[in-house]
């Protein structure tokens, strides 16, 4: 495991949250706007289609397991904290780590398109090693 995700995962334990696919890109934004890497989706080999979008969108949601009357704020402030320090934006020329959650598991991959500015603009990424 990737130290990197320990704090999402702790706070999703924490949360008691179900489990998700931790998904870690190296971006560099060629393009000529700023990027959010709204969503990613991988298409396995057996055609199967997975979402995956901002891990701050996961913590957002776990974080409202702290959200009801009597409950610690101190883990509802945390999960504040870890969603703004995970929120993803790269300007142009800019290379960044972008960490994605997914629902399902991701055995496979046969392609990868993402959606790095919204819904309508897809590119299909490129492995780089």
């Amino acid at each position: 495991m990737d130290p990197r995700l320990e704090p999402y995962g702790d706070y999703r334990r924490l949360a008691k949250a179900r489990p998700i696919t931790y998904l870690i890109a190296q971006v560099t934004n060629r393009s000529d706007d700023i990027i959010t890497m709204y969503e990613v989706v991988v298409v396995t080999r057996d055609g199967r289609q997975i979402e995956a979008t901002s891990i701050s969108d996961y913590v957002d949601r776990w974080r409202d397991a702290f959200a009801v009357e009597g409950a610690d704020l101190t883990n509802y402030s945390r999960g504040i904290e870890l969603s703004n320090a995970s929120n993803f934006s790269l300007h142009p020329g800019a290379k960044g780590t972008a960490i994605l959650g997914a629902k399902e598991p991701i055995t496979t991959v046969e392609r990868v398109f993402v959606y790095p500015a919204g819904a309508f603009s897809r590119v299909e990424a490129r492995r780089t090693r």
